[in-house]
């Protein structure tokens, strides 16, 4: 079996795996938005894809998209009329996007710490990408790169001994770039299904994770385990997901 995923990094690969299982197609890579947990996390992908639409300026408003995952939210923005571009440092990602959409999305191959551009934009959009950027570098560029708006979906430490980005430190560092926030919004609750989904998935497609991305029993042991202490920092209030708008 031929999958374009498996050289992904682990474990984007496997949750690419158990969702072309499950669902015959990956719809996207990020959090969904459940409001029943039984519902199909396509659905709940949607919503989330749908919140982010709604935040933005009308078309033809340019859009810089920090991260395209496999680049349907890319080419959704250019469809409904944005002058997008969408970055990644991750050649694996833009082969992806680029079977999906071809030519129809514009991508530069380069992370945000070293993306060359003389334009401003209208709004910069970070859906799950913040958190692998320095926060300082990460609004410094902004700083750079933005025109008016910033729009954040991501995860955050919110309670002690979290070891994502600091979600206090992340709101200091948009007003110390000039950055005002206009909205948060805690979706925590409806993010959190996303973790059960595949850690309940796991034991279930165990035999094909381990024959078709050659997974050891040790390595899907391990993300279960992963995938209870994580949710459990959920429940305590360590993690978090917020929608995030500032403007400028």
């Amino acid at each position: 079996m031929t999958l374009p995923y498996r050289d992904f990094y682990y474990p984007l690969n496997v949750f690419m795996h158990i969702l072309t299982m499950e669902e015959g197609r990956v719809a996207a890579l990020h959090y969904g938005f459940f409001d029943d947990p039984k519902e199909p996390i396509a659905v709940a992908q949607r919503r989330s894809t749908e919140l982010l639409l709604s935040r933005l300026p009308k078309p033809p408003a340019s859009l810089l998209e920090v991260g395209i995952g496999l680049g349907d939210t890319l080419a959704e923005l250019t469809r409904l009329g944005y002058d997008a571009t969408g970055i990644t440092p991750d050649d694996k990602q833009i082969a992806v996007a680029r079977e999906r959409h071809g030519d129809a999305v514009r991508i530069t191959h380069a992370p945000l710490e070293t993306f060359d551009t003389t334009q401003q934009l209208d709004v910069v959009v970070f859906q799950e990408s913040s958190q692998y950027i320095d926060s300082n570098t990460l609004w410094r560029r902004t700083q750079e790169l933005a025109r008016h708006r910033v729009v954040v979906l991501d995860e955050f430490s919110i309670g002690e001994g979290g070891t994502l980005h600091s979600l206090a430190h992340f709101l200091d560092e948009a007003t110390l770039h000039g950055f005002r926030k206009t909205e948060e919004m805690d979706l925590s609750n409806k993010a959190a299904p996303s973790i059960d989904y595949f850690r309940t998935r796991l034991p279930r497609y165990r035999e094909a994770l381990i024959r078709d991305l050659g997974l050891t029993d040790q390595q899907v042991d391990e993300l279960i385990e992963g995938g209870v202490n994580y949710r459990a920092q959920y429940d305590r209030g360590v993690y978090g997901y917020r929608l995030l708008v500032f403007e400028k």
